[in-house]
């Protein structure tokens, strides 16, 4: 019976030792070393109609390094982009840009999301974005319901977080096989 408590207090401790310290690591990272976000962007509305343009300030961007400006209804993601622009900041990672509301565009919650690859053709490297209504928006402050965020997006942290769940999976198969052998004996 010991053995068995010992095996699940091991799995619990290794799953959750594996499962935070990759995620509280991988969190958006304000700090300055040259990997971290850097990236901000302001713009000059954030209630807007159809065929509106929102001018985009923005810092902190590689040098260039072309940098997207996309109006999304997901700004974590920046899939299924309403508008894109792409601009090159300057000499010292500042930009701007203008982009429109697509004039089809529905009453909601969307967000303008500035992102930067890392410059060799990789994926999203870092990414800000700040909300925005089309038409209005119902039931919330806009500021309580779309923070500016931003964050720098890792591959490791995927790969980090897949394989600890595959371990912490594997462990849970063994303790279960473990409780059923103890049990017919």
């Amino acid at each position: 019976m010991t053995i068995h408590r010992a095996h699940w207090i091991t799995v619990l401790v290794l799953g959750m030792w594996l499962i935070v310290v990759p995620s509280a690591l991988a969190g958006p990272n304000f700090g300055e070393g040259a990997d971290d976000f850097t990236i901000r962007i302001t713009i000059d509305k954030t209630l807007v109609s159809p065929g509106d343009a929102i001018s985009v300030t923005g810092t902190g961007a590689t040098a260039d390094v072309a940098v997207n400006v996309l109006i999304v209804p997901d700004p974590t993601s920046g899939a299924n982009a309403l508008a894109a622009v792409e601009v090159t900041p300057d000499a010292d990672g500042n930009f701007s840009a203008t982009v429109t509301v697509p004039d089809t565009s529905e009453t909601g919650r969307y967000a303008v999301r500035a992102e930067q690859p890392p410059g060799n053709g990789a994926l999203v490297n870092q990414y800000y974005w700040v909300g925005i209504c089309v038409n209005e928006c119902t039931g919330e402050s806009l500021g309580s319901m779309l923070p500016e965020t931003g964050g720098v997006s890792s591959a490791g942290t995927m790969l980090s977080l897949t394989l600890s769940s595959l371990l912490v999976g594997t462990l849970v198969v063994q303790g279960v096989r473990r409780a059923r052998g103890f049990h017919q004996s």
